[in-house]
């Protein structure tokens, strides 16, 4: 007997192959995978297919293709192979630009759901009623309006973020549906079983309350990346984890929710040759030799003990940014998953260790608002057991551990067993202490300026400098011009219990 069912992937980032490109092995993930489970399902069953955002970002490939606006669009090549009905858009979608998520929507056959973005005024997407089993379903697309607050300006110039609860509501009003499915790329900001917050309520992440919002009948959220189907309040929400390990599925019928392992499906090679083109000229920018590193040793074995004590992989990263700015301070995060570099550096091991598409900014900075930093940065220890732990709100819901920022041209110690905003407890600038009135030139990427991350003492700050250029492009030039690197690595950052 056939079913009726939404099935629904999020925060693909780019994860077209199933082929790794750190090793070239096979992995258990990728969308040729999700190719074969859809032709199974399709077979059997009467299916809707949506993307639910942050598609776009986050692979070599679609790194190397958006830079180089490779024509068509690999994902949207991907996307109409395999048939997908409905997209909506998620926040790293706009990382490269108006042009490029332009050229994206406009190579999909799919339709876009977004309602709460407007692109010059207008909708970029549309509520849909799709009639399925003899009922009408509203499929309502929503994103986090919280983008301002980290994208470039120039990506967003033209669009205009509304609030998704009040956007929902209207969108609500509008039809006259058996059915109401909400898909928002945003996360869950409560508590799953009891409701409590589970983090500051600063609007980038509604799921809850959206699910909550009289008319809805189930919600397919995103963003956070995290493995969740299940019923809140008898309504059923789903959430995959990212880079298309699992899809979410919805039964329509019996409304029940389920994640399925992309592992379980074969390798579609159809769709991995649709893709070898691309491939094929990304694998040749990757293997692009670019320098040597000399000095230390800058592979990661411990992304902790490299956070607790700086790694010289992130002295290096704030020597680029000292150099190319000469700002006073400069500051900069280890990505989620950091590798760190070999000897002889390939663009491979840039990419791998640098995903976002980040740009320079230099912030000017008195020794007060410098304080506040540090403070944030701060929260992301704690103490437990007399042993310096990392904060669990920066594990769960969604790892955020690119939200603690290590800083170079400053010498300071943070004690972790002070109370929250306490714990800078020596802060020095070419050997003195750091007076509040002091004032500083700081390099960072623009996530960070833009207040990414809640360092909201940043954005206020007046801006000195902008480079709108990669990170990624801006360190393989600072290495080829080298050829051989040198990191002037400082034990400056001290935390203690």
């Amino acid at each position: 007997m056939k079913q009726n069912l939404i099935v629904c992937t999020s925060d693909v980032h780019g994860t077209l192959s199933a082929y790794s490109y750190l090793n070239g092995l096979l992995t258990s993930n990728g969308l040729s995978r999700y190719k074969s489970a859809i032709t199974t399902i399709r077979n059997h069953n009467d299916i809707i297919v949506v993307d639910n955002g942050d598609s776009l970002q986050g692979s070599p490939l679609m790194t190397y293709a958006l830079n180089n606006h490779v024509k068509p669009n690999p994902l949207a090549t991907v996307f109409n192979d395999i048939d997908i009905d409905y997209v909506n858009l998620g926040n790293h979608d706009f990382n490269y630009g108006e042009e490029v998520l332009l050229h994206y929507l406009e190579d999909l056959n799919a339709i876009c759901l977004t309602s709460n973005i407007l692109y010059k005024g207008k909708p970029i997407g549309q509520t849909i009623l799709h009639r399925i089993n003899n009922q009408n379903i509203a499929l309502v697309g929503l994103c986090t309006d919280y983008i301002p607050n980290w994208e470039k300006p120039e990506h967003i110039k033209n669009f205009t973020f509304l609030d998704p609860i009040d956007t929902l509501k209207q969108e609500i009003a509008k039809v006259s549906a058996d059915q109401i499915i909400v898909f928002y790329h945003g996360g869950l900001e409560r508590d799953l079983n009891d409701g409590h917050p589970t983090e500051k309520l600063t609007g980038e992440n509604v799921g809850y309350e959206i699910l909550m919002t009289e008319g809805v009948d189930a919600l397919f959220s995103g963003h956070q990346h995290r493995s969740i189907a299940q019923h809140i309040h008898n309504k059923p929400v789903l959430q995959c984890a990212l880079n298309a390990q699992e899809y979410m599925v919805l039964d329509i019928d019996t409304m029940q929710p389920k994640l399925i392992a992309m592992k379980a499906h074969p390798v579609d090679e159809s769709i991995e040759n649709l893709i070898k083109p691309f491939d094929d000229q990304t694998q040749i920018w990757l293997d692009q030799e670019l320098g040597q590193i000399q000095s230390h040793d800058f592979k990661i074995k411990d992304a902790f003990q490299a956070r607790l004590h700086k790694h010289p992989y992130v002295s290096f990263i704030n020597q680029v940014q000292k150099e190319i700015t000469q700002a006073d301070i400069c500051g900069t995060a280890l990505f989620n998953i950091a590798l760190g570099l070999n000897k002889v550096i390939h663009y491979r091991d840039l990419v791998l260790n640098y995903a976002y598409p980040n740009s320079l900014i230099v912030k000017q900075m008195t020794g007060k608002i410098l304080r506040a930093y540090l403070e944030q940065c701060a929260d992301y220890f704690m103490v437990k057991d007399n042993q310096i732990i990392v904060n669990p709100l920066f594990d769960e819901p969604k790892p955020q551990h690119f939200n603690y920022d290590m800083l170079d041209g400053i010498d300071y110690t943070l004690k972790i067993s002070n109370p929250i905003g306490q714990r800078v407890v020596e802060l020095k600038f070419e050997g003195k202490d750091v007076k509040d009135e002091d004032v500083f030139t700081v390099a960072m990427n623009n996530y960070r300026a833009a207040g990414g991350g809640n360092f909201h003492m940043i954005p206020e700050c007046p801006t000195v400098m902008e480079i709108q250029r990669d990170m990624t492009e801006i360190m393989a030039e600072y290495i080829q011009d080298k050829k051989i690197v040198t990191v002037d690595h400082h034990d400056n950052i001290h935390i203690i219990i």
